[in-house]
C-alpha cells in the first residue's frame, strides 16, 4: 500500500511562511480594516520587502482570499470544537453549542467577523468556487449538522410550507447543497435558522444592540436558545 507522501522542506516552508503572512494581515486588519489592507503594510508587518511579498502572493486579492479562507476555517474548527464537545445523542444541546460558539467567535474576533460577513471590500471579488467558497460551506455544515441529525431522529419541527414555496427552485438547490435527499420544509427551517443566527450576531457584534448594555451574554443566549426548542423537540418516532 502506498503511504500518503509527505511535504517537502520547501513546501514546508513555504506553508509555514504563508501563515506568517496571514498572520501579519489579521493584525494589519485589525489596526486599519480590510478596505485599507495593502500588501506593502503586510510586508512591513514581517520585516519584508514587497517585492519579497510577491513570491508568495501576486496580489491584494490573493492575499484576501487567503486570510478569508484562513478565518472561515478558524470559525469552523471553534463551532466543530464545541459542537463535538456534546453528546451526539442530544441534537437540541449540540445545536445551541454550535450556534453560541459562532457568536462567541464573532465576539472575540470583531474585524475578522466584519471581514467574513461585513459590508464587501471594494473592489474585491472571491473566485467563484474557490477556497473561500469552500470554507463558507464548511462552516454552514459545522452549524447546521445537529439540526440535520435532529431531522433524521424525528426531532425536528419544520415550518408547514405551501405548495408554490415547496417549489422554488432557489430552496430545492440550497436543499440539494446541504443534503440530497433533504425535503424543502426542512430545507425552510434550516434557512431560518442560518438567517436569524446571522441576524442576531451580525446586529451585536456590529453594535446595533449596545442599547442593550455591556453584558448581553444572558439575553443572547436565550434568544438562541429560544431559536433551537422551536426547531428541535423530544424524539417523535416510535
Amino acid at each position: 500500500m502506498t503511504g500518503v507522501q509527505r511535504p517537502t522542506r520547501r513546501q514546508r516552508l513555504r506553508a509555514e511562511t504563508m501563515a506568517d503572512i496571514n498572520r501579519a494581515a489579521r493584525t494589519q486588519l485589525s489596526e486599519v480594516g480590510a478596505p485599507q489592507l495593502s500588501l506593502r503594510g503586510v510586508a512591513a508587518e514581517l520585516g519584508m520587502s514587497p517585492a519579497g511579498l510577491y513570491r508568495y502572493v501576486d496580489s491584494r486579492d490573493a492575499l484576501l482570499t487567503s486570510l478569508i479562507a484562513e478565518c472561515f476555517d478558524a470559525l469552523a474548527d471553534a463551532i466543530e470544537q464545541d459542537r463535538d464537545a456534546v453528546s451526539s445523542d442530544d441534537p437540541a444541546k449540540r445545536a445551541l453549542a454550535a450556534m453560541l460558539a459562532f457568536r462567541g467567535w464573532a465576539q472575540s474576533f470583531p474585524r475578522e467577523f466584519e471581514l467574513l460577513y461585513g459590508t464587501p471590500i471594494p473592489g474585491y471579488q472571491a473566485p467563484a468556487d474557490g477556497p473561500t467558497s469552500v470554507a463558507t460551506r464548511r462552516v454552514g455544515a459545522a452549524l447546521l449538522t445537529p439540526f440535520v441529525q435532529a431531522w433524521r431522529s424525528g426531532r425536528l419541527r419544520p415550518p408547514l410550507l405551501d405548495a408554490k414555496t415547496k417549489g422554488d427552485p432557489a430552496l430545492a438547490s440550497w436543499a440539494a447543497a446541504i443534503q440530497p435527499d433533504l425535503p424543502a420544509d426542512v430545507a425552510a427551517a434550516l434557512l431560518s435558522v442560518w438567517t436569524r443566527l446571522h441576524g442576531l450576531v451580525i446586529m451585536e457584534t456590529f453594535g446595533h444592540l449596545n442599547w442593550l448594555g455591556p453584558d448581553r451574554t444572558q439575553l443572547m443566549t436565550a434568544q438562541l436558545r429560544a431559536m433551537v426548542t422551536e426547531l428541535i423537540g423530544p424524539h417523535q418516532r416510535s
